[in-house]
């Protein structure tokens, strides 16, 4: 019945102001909601429960038309479950899925749900049924063979109203004197457009579609749940907890952003179980975050959650006392407000911004975006969650490798392109590795440092451009030192994958190194007894340190230690500190032609 759309925006409206994050988020049903409820209930009740649907049925009306009260018995029971359900995610704390929404997905799917709910206003618009879909192609389908049907006073009174709500909009922002359209613009427009159809009899002569007679008085309790109705509505609870969820937290995060401030995706879900498990026992359908009035409360200027308080009592209020007065409320007034208010979630921008800031979330973007669209909310959703996870999995997989060389006069080391007037250590590569080592990246590490390895007499190519700047410095590589401070833990395969490419290095003449293991790194270490089998010597505090082992190990095996080169042919004694060599030995460096060798 059409009047528990106002049953279920009083109580969840009222105990979300109490318990949720977000300030201008406006609670009650919404039509993706309501669509997959309406395709889910669709069917369920039995010939008994209505006969009419079974019997006599030569309109093909649906159940919800034919058998409002029984069909409304199994929405209050689905709200139930909501309930429940969420109350329990937020008890075991699953908030945390919303980690894998990612700003661009977010974006996109609130973009795309915006034009969804845009287009399910075209009938209260243009005057003409359409029916309801999560896809825009059936929707717009819809649209197409029912165009000619349209009533022309409502169009030119539905785009009427769509232009004067921008234009009050406009007028609030320029104009500080007409600042209070903002907020009471839409009522206005309400009050008008009821005027102009009551003094018109615009609904008896011209056709055009009113909200008509509302029952009066206080929602009835529904607290008679039938358990044995529960497996019935199991799985239609189910998907609506997951998408009126992704859909809240969407919006809720959005609007967050544009104001400055956080919300706890747990907190959140304990919110919104309770309002409705709370509405359920008080005659409302499932609800969750409207994006057409959380978009109307933001652009009203709503700043706390006392919006939401207000709405729900001003709801209660027109229940009890109002509801006659909204029997002239016209169809289109409502379409335009929601029109009016949605077009600013369509971030069209965002979606070229991203294109200029990185390639693969602009990507993203447009997979929710389209992916929501062709492919309904929740399909849409999991794809580009999916994808989310492809890219950090790739990224993962194939993380940044640097190369590392000292800055001239300090024990400082830093990639090479960030300090382009470095030196290289001869014989000595160093090697920063970018992220967490596991069983999925250790193959190009060890594909990137084995490619080093043969190009030690030419320029050194790594599977990043921005690497391919060695020089001969590096020639006859004898020490190879793994820079991890970026790398917060490793995993077993990545132990083997190591002491394999010990063990292949050592053949080759060459001795791993490794330089700044953080303490949960070095403790897996130990307890593989890695750093006994390796060498706990080969294991250093800082590159510096790591660099002297392999300086020390040079002069226990009589190698050379370092080659320079320089523009300008002179020879001076350099301290001990400044070339990173041990204390007492000494170097001096000698001109033969162009090339500054150092001997000790």
């Amino acid at each position: 019945p059409l009047v528990a759309g106002l049953y279920s925006s009083f109580m969840p409206a009222l105990v979300y102001s109490l318990t949720g994050n977000s300030r201008q988020l406006a609670v009650g049903p919404v039509a993706m909601v309501g669509i997959l409820l309406s395709a889910s209930l669709e069917g369920l009740l039995t010939e008994e429960e209505c006969p009419e649907y079974f019997n006599g049925n030569s309109e093909g009306l649906t159940q919800s038309e034919l058998c409002p009260e029984q069909y409304h018995k199994l929405g209050i029971l689905t709200a139930f479950l909501v309930g429940l359900f969420t109350l329990a995610g937020a008890l075991f704390q699953l908030g945390f899925i919303i980690s894998f929404l990612g700003h661009p997905v977010i974006s996109g799917f609130t973009s795309a749900a915006a034009v969804l709910i845009g287009l399910t206003q075209v009938k209260n618009l243009f005057g003409f049924k359409i029916g309801k879909s999560e896809y825009i192609y059936v929707t717009i389908e819809e649209i197409i063979n029912n165009i000619s049907d349209l009533n022309v006073v409502t169009t030119i009174l539905g785009l009427s109203f769509v232009a004067m709500l921008y234009a009050s909009k406009l007028a609030a922002r320029s104009i500080p004197s007409l600042s209070w359209l903002r907020a009471l613009g839409p009522l206005l427009f309400c009050v008008l457009g009821s005027v102009i159809v009551y003094f018109g009899e615009l609904d008896t002569n011209h056709g055009v579609e009113v909200v008509g007679t509302i029952p009066e008085g206080l929602p009835p309790a529904s607290v008679d749940w039938d358990v044995s109705d529960l497996n019935r509505v199991l799985m239609p609870s189910i998907t609506i907890v997951i998408i009126s969820y992704m859909e809240s937290i969407a919006i809720s995060k959005s609007l967050a952003a544009q104001h400055g401030y956080e919300v706890e995706p747990t907190q959140e879900l304990f919110a919104l179980g309770l309002a409705n498990f709370c509405g359920s026992m008080l005659s409302a359908f499932p609800t969750t975050g409207s994006f057409s009035r959380s978009a109307v409360s933001n652009s009203v200027g709503t700043k706390t959650q006392l919006g939401g308080m207000i709405t729900a009592l001003g709801v209660l209020f027109t229940m009890v006392f109002l509801t006659p007065l909204f029997a002239y409320l016209p169809n289109f007034v409502l379409g335009a407000i929601v029109v009016s208010s949605v077009v600013s979630l369509v971030a069209y921008d965002e979606a070229i911004h991203l294109w200029h800031v990185k390639r693969t979330d602009c990507l993203l973007w447009v997979i929710a975006f389209l992916g929501t669209l062709f492919l309904g909310i929740l399909t849409g959703l999991a794809i580009a969650v999916g994808m989310s996870l492809v890219i950090v999995i790739y990224e993962s997989a194939r993380p940044q490798i640097s190369l590392i060389w000292r800055v001239p006069g300090t024990t400082n080391y830093r990639i090479v392109k960030q300090a382009p007037n470095g030196e290289w250590i001869k014989n000595i590569l160093i090697v920063r590795f970018g992220a967490s080592m596991y069983f999925a990246n250790m193959s190009y590490l060890r594909d990137v440092v084995m490619d080093m390895l043969r190009r030690t007499n030419d320029a050194v190519e790594t599977a990043r451009p921005e690497e391919n700047q060695m020089n001969a410095g590096t020639s006859d590589v004898q020490y190879i030192i793994l820079e991890m401070s970026p790398v917060i833990s490793v995993d077993s395969s990545a132990i083997h994958t190591l002491e394999d490419m010990a063990k292949e290095f050592e053949r080759r003449g060459v001795k791993l190194a490794f330089a700044n293991v953080g303490n949960r790194v070095q403790k897996v270490f130990e307890n593989a007894h890695f750093t006994t089998t390796h060498g706990l010597e080969w294991f250093q505090p800082s590159t510096h340190d790591a660099v002297l082992q392999c300086l020390r190990h040079q002069k226990k095996h009589k190698l050379t230690v370092i080659s320079e080169q320089t523009s300008e042919g002179k020879t001076e004694e350099l301290s001990e500190e400044r070339k990173g060599l041990p204390a007492g030995l000494k170097r001096t460096l000698s001109v033969e032609g162009d090339r500054v060798s150092t001997s000790t």
